[in-house]
Order: structure tokens, then C-alpha cells, then sequence
């Protein structure tokens, strides 16, 4: 077993949001020179708005240690303490999974959906960690 298990995604596509980015940004350049009112009014603005999305794009994924479990969704990241982790559910509809880590006094907390590793692999390391991994129809 590693002392840490981590995986980590973002949403979305890096590479094509730079190449919009340069596209506008050359865009602003080009027509700086014939109408500046015109970028000053509308393409600054895009330019920075792009900017922001592309530095805050959300983490979503799990952080596995001996000690807790750090919960990445997107802006709301939660850390967990191993010891009051009840166990982990598995809740099979169809096609569709949602898993779930129980918390000791009941609470239910759902992990991203679309972000995260294979299941068997989350399962196993779980498991390795001494937390039970509960089915659920």
C-alpha cells in the first residue's frame, strides 16, 4: 500500500482554452490599431474574463492518507479525519454508480461523479486503509 493515494482531474480542455485565448488576444492586437475604443470597450473584457477561467478551474478527486481523506469538489474541498469514516458505499443504478463516504454520525458525502478514478482501484484502497466498502441496490 502507498502512504498516499491521489488523483486529481479538471474539468474541460487546457489546451483549446489557450488557443482561444491567443486567438482573442491577437484579435485585440489587430484591431487596437483601426478601432481601440472598440477593444478597450469589448475585447479587454473578454480577454480578462478568459483569463479568470482559465485560473479557476475547480480540482475535483481524492486524497488518500493514513491519516484522513481530503475530498477535492471543485471549490469545496473537504478533509476528513480516517477515524471517523464509517465506511464507503457503492450504489449501483443501472449503468450510473454513485459512491459515497459515511461519516460516523450518518452524514453522507457524495464524491464527483464524473472524477473519479476506477472504482475497483478506489475500492481496493479503501479497503487497504481499513475502511469497509458497503454495496448498496
Amino acid at each position: 500500500m502507498a502512504d498516499t493515494y491521489e488523483y486529481a482531474t479538471r474539468p474541460g480542455k487546457p489546451g483549446l482554452s489557450v488557443i482561444a485565448f491567443t486567438g482573442l488576444g491577437a484579435l485585440a492586437a489587430l484591431l487596437w490599431q483601426l478601432v481601440p475604443g472598440y477593444v478597450i470597450l469589448l475585447l479587454i473584457p473578454a480577454l480578462a474574463i478568459c483569463l479568470w477561467q482559465l485560473t479557476r478551474v475547480p480540482t475535483y478527486g481524492i486524497k488518500m492518507s493514513d491519516q484522513s481523506w481530503h475530498i477535492l469538489g471543485g471549490y469545496d474541498d473537504l478533509e476528513v479525519p480516517i477515524s471517523r469514516i464509517s465506511h464507503l458505499q457503492i450504489r449501483e443504478r443501472g449503468t450510473l454508480q454513485r459512491i459515497s463516504v459515511m461519516i460516523d454520525d450518518g452524514t453522507e458525502i457524495q464524491l464527483p461523479i464524473d472524477n473519479l478514478p476506477d472504482h475497483a482501484g478506489l475500492k481496493r484502497e479503501a479497503e487497504q486503509r481499513g475502511i469497509p466498502v458497503r454495496h448498496a441496490a
